[in-house]
């Protein structure tokens, strides 16, 4: 494999988008080559820090200046500290990629509940409760989430209904045991999304996949979202734009961030957003989410299933 094909699957890794075979290629080169593993651990090390830090720009509401020596908030300092942390590894002779052994071990969640959608129950708006999906209009057919109709949200009505959201909340204190074992820990958030339209067919849609930590009681959610976003602990954000079939199939999408001790609970968020109002939503569904918890998230691995 060439730098150019390589530097393109891991492009690739950090949307989500890899196929089996893809992965396994560029694991392959990655223990061939100590620069390839250099470089694919400065990666996520680079986007999970940028993804933090233009988020709470973002939000950032205006304020007195702070001092430079409180320049770094809790997260962004957690994730230099695992930079440096990478950085001296990557330098030492006694280093093991989890790509060998051992291996990372992660834990699927079975917190988010219905993730296959076996069941047909959904409500409509956002969730008073943890462990059922609800949003806007959608239909569970057949084991998938089919996205009817985009909606506004139940805080602020007068918005404009540019996309079809559903939610789930997750409880995520039961965690704490295990997200302290060892190793820091990392939440991933994963969804399989189809566009069965014919191919070419206008307007395009953007599939999200988005996680949301936050501190306090999850039935008070309703009350604020999405104006909350700005007060949560820490966010992951994937997506994808279809026009309708393609090569590439379904497209599984994985959004990640760490697991802070102080968390509570989760949103889980998955998206169907046309990108031309209004729009009828057609053919455009979700399936497979999944919650999965590692323990030590900042070597690249291979998922080990419990």
């Amino acid at each position: 494999m060439n730098d150019s094909d390589f530097l393109t699957l891991l492009m690739r890794h950090q949307d989500g988008t890899l196929m089996p075979d893809e992965l396994a290629a560029l694991e392959a080169a990655m223990r061939e080559d100590a620069g390839r593993r250099r470089l694919f651990a400065e990666t996520q090390v680079r986007s999970m820090a940028l993804h933090e830090h233009f988020r709470r720009d973002a939000f950032q509401r205006p304020g007195p200046p702070q001092r430079r020596a409180r320049w770094f908030t809790r997260p962004v300092a957690a994730m230099a500290a695992m930079a440096a942390g990478l950085a001296l590894g990557l330098f030492c002779a006694s280093l093991v990629w989890a790509i060998s052994a051992p291996r990372m071990t992660s834990e699927r969640l079975f917190a988010l509940m219905n993730g296959g959608f076996e069941e047909s129950s959904l409500g409509r708006g956002f969730p008073r409760e943890t462990g059922v999906w609800s949003g806007d209009e959608a239909a569970i057919r057949e084991g998938r989430l089919e996205f009817l109709a985009t909606g506004s949200d139940d805080a602020d009505p007068s918005a404009r209904a540019i996309s079809c959201d559903v939610f789930q909340l997750v409880d995520l204190r039961p965690l704490r045991k295990s997200a302290g074992a060892g190793g820091d820990p990392m939440l991933e958030l994963s969804a399989r999304f189809a566009d069965a339209r014919a191919a070419g067919t206008n307007p395009s849609v953007t599939f999200f996949c988005q996680i949301y930590l936050f501190s306090g009681d999850p039935a008070l959610m309703h009350q604020t979202w999405p104006r909350s976003i700005q007060e949560a602990l820490a966010s992951g954000s994937a997506q994808v734009t279809t026009l309708g079939r393609d090569a590439h199939g379904t497209r599984t999408l994985t959004a990640r961030c760490l697991l802070p001790a102080e968390a509570d609970f989760a949103v889980a968020q998955i998206v169907a957003r046309p990108n031309l109002r209004p729009a009828k939503l057609e053919g455009l569904s979700a399936d497979d989410v999944k919650l999965t918890l590692k323990t030590a998230p900042e070597l690249p691995v291979r998922i080990v299933q419990r």
